[in-house]
Parts: C-alpha cells; sequence; structure tokens
C-alpha cells in the first residue's frame, strides 16, 4: 500500500516508500528485465529491503519515493546524492517489468527534476544509464537531459562490460527545454 503522496504527475504519483511495499520492490528488483539493465547481480530477499527501507529511506540523506499509478506501485526514483552548497543532485529510477513502455518513468522523470530544480534549487541535475539499457537512455534524452559522457566499461553485467552514459541537465535548460 502505498505511502502518502509527495509530488503528482500527469500519470503517477510519487510517494512515501513504507514498509507495506517492500514485498514489491522485491518482487520487482528480482525480476531479470528490472535487475538486469539495473546491473544487479545478487539476489536480494525481503528481510534485505526492509533493511534498505530502514536505513536508506528513512535517513535524511536524499530522497526515496514509489513511483504509483492506478494506486498501484510501478517503481522507485530516488536521489540519494545531493549537494544543497553546491545544488547539485543525482538521481536514479526504475520500473517493474510490467510498467515498462506506458509513459510512468517519462512522467515520474521529470516530476522529479521539477521538484528538484524548483522547490530543492538544484543548480544540476545527474543521472546515468548502462549504453545498452535503451529504454533508460530514451527516457533521459526525451525528458530534456543531454548526455554529457561516457565511461568505458563500468559495469559488468550479464557476462560482459558494459559503458555507462552520464546525462546531466542545468536548472537553466530544464526551464527552457520547451
Amino acid at each position: 500500500m502505498p505511502g502518502a503522496t509527495f509530488l503528482e504527475g500527469d500519470s503517477v504519483d510519487l510517494c512515501t516508500i513504507e514498509k507495506d511495499d517492500v514485498a514489491f520492490v522485491t518482487e520487482a528488483l528480482n525480476h531479470p528485465e528490472v535487475r538486469v539493465p539495473l546491473g544487479i547481480a545478487e539476489p536480494k530477499n525481503e528481510t534485505q529491503h526492509e533493511e534498505w527501507v530502514e536505513e536508506e529511506v528513512a535517513s535524511d540523506d536524499g530522497f526515496n519515493l514509489l513511483i504509483v499509478a492506478d494506486d498501484e506501485p510501478v517503481g522507485v526514483i530516488s536521489s540519494n546524492w545531493m549537494s544543497e552548497r553546491h545544488g547539485h543532485a543525482v538521481m536514479s529510477a526504475w520500473l517493474a517489468a510490467d510498467a515498462q513502455g506506458q509513459g510512468y518513468g517519462t512522467d515520474a522523470t521529470s516530476t522529479f527534476v521539477d521538484f528538484l530544480v524548483d522547490e530543492r534549487r538544484m543548480e544540476t541535475v545527474r543521472a546515468e544509464a548502462f549504453a545498452f539499457n535503451e529504454k533508460s537512455n530514451a527516457i533521459l534524452q526525451s525528458i530534456g537531459m543531454e548526455r554529457v559522457g561516457t565511461i568505458p566499461n563500468w559495469a559488468f553485467v550479464d557476462g560482459e562490460h558494459h559503458d555507462s552514459h552520464i546525462y546531466a541537465v542545468t536548472a537553466e535548460q530544464w526551464r527552457n527545454r520547451h
């Protein structure tokens, strides 16, 4: 059961993550269509995800929000690193396998960047996607983030080394994108 709605997008809400959401997170992140594009190589059970909620989600270091569509959880969006002093944030997101391709990722990511720029005064927002993760690269480009670099052979996923693309958008670019 999703927690309180923190941000509202056009097709999704971004809600607080609660202990009741652990089963969804565990099921979704262990699914091959989710874990492989994220580079997750170790299975995690509900106990491990409960610890994540208690240690990471409940901390004051960044934001972790549940992406909710039609009152059902469909993914998670986060900014686990922020520099309030310099105005920079790094964000990440994932969607459950059955929620991909429905526009939820685009809406959630745009809504979250709006929040980081407009309410948290971030000057730059950065994201990263493995080169083979076509869906994530497409979302980041479609919302106006610019690919600013590539780290070669950054991750070993599914038996091979893969590059990682770095994306960024400044507050000015974000506000002037349309």
